[in-house]
């Protein structure tokens, strides 16, 4: 009997060591996580937000505060606001470690095109820069959506494509990928910078049909950049409207070299599951 009552104790002593174990880690997590992004509410200004419906997206965008180059962005999924938001290293791109403070930037998107504007979509302001760790932020969005703020524009005028600000191509999918595809995907085609490791430029292909054609330049380019040279191609389905996150299925392509603006013809395949 007290051999049994023994090996209880030590089981029960164990169970909570472990217990105890994984509750310190998620604390010790979300503490990280808390240091390493900014969160708080995002609000509508009085008037704004006739045409807001249940199903809008929502993007949250972190910027240098001195190159205003992208750096990360959230996705809110059915944005009914007041919303509160997290933005930080889980959804910062590829490569780039976040630190210090960016200035923050929400637009909502209808058209699964958080680039283009269409109507009924609302933005907010630029903010000022905003230090990582920084709860109870209160994002204010008050106007509609005609265009990025001044301070990420390159200039006032829309950029144009022709073949020399341009790459062309098609794209096909690996054989043994084939049965990932799903006609319901989008295909988010992106040019990143080769020094920077961030993207330059962001097309989205409502639908893919392989062998699907694409075109990608300087209309498409992100606010505040302007292309030139050569680039860094990478093209990848998209399942669940978040384009820098992976879920089960998405597959995506790398190229090998960087591809040069002017590119026309080029075959481009997806070749590996896409994994984040």
């Amino acid at each position: 009997m007290k051999k049994n009552v023994a090996i209880f104790l030590i089981g029960l002593v164990f169970f909570l060591g472990l217990t105890g174990y994984a509750l310190f880690r998620e604390l010790d997590r979300e503490s990280d996580k808390i240091t390493s992004s900014i969160s708080g509410v995002i609000q509508l200004a009085p008037g704004i937000g006739a045409g807001i419906v249940k199903t809008d997206l929502a993007y949250v965008l972190l910027y240098e505060p001195q190159t205003l180059q992208l750096v990360a962005t959230s996705l809110i999924r059915t944005f009914v606001p007041p919303i509160t938001f997290q933005v930080g290293q889980e959804n910062a791109f590829e490569g780039v470690t976040l630190q210090g403070s960016y200035r923050m930037l929400v637009v909502t998107d209808k058209n699964r095109d958080f680039v283009a504007p269409a109507r009924g979509e609302v933005i907010g302001d630029l903010s000022k820069p905003i230090p990582l760790g920084t709860e109870a932020y209160q994002y204010i969005i008050n106007r509609p959506f005609r265009q990025f703020p001044r301070e990420l524009l390159a200039s006032g005028e829309v950029a144009s494509d022709n073949s020399a600000s341009s790459i062309q191509g098609t794209i096909s999918v690996a054989p043994e990928l084939q049965s990932s595809v799903e006609a319901t995907d989008r295909v988010i085609v992106m040019l990143f910078d080769p020094n920077k490791g961030r993207p330059a430029a962001i097309k989205i292909i409502p639908h893919f049909h392989a062998p699907q054609k694409f075109s990608i330049g300087a209309s498409d380019a992100m606010p505040g950049q302007q292309l030139q040279g050569a680039y860094s191609l990478r093209i990848l389905t998209d399942k669940n409207n978040q384009p820098f996150q992976s879920v089960e299925g998405e597959i995506v392509g790398r190229s090998q070299e960087l591809v040069p603006l002017g590119t026309q013809g080029l075959q481009f395949i997806l070749d590996q599951p896409y994994i984040r």
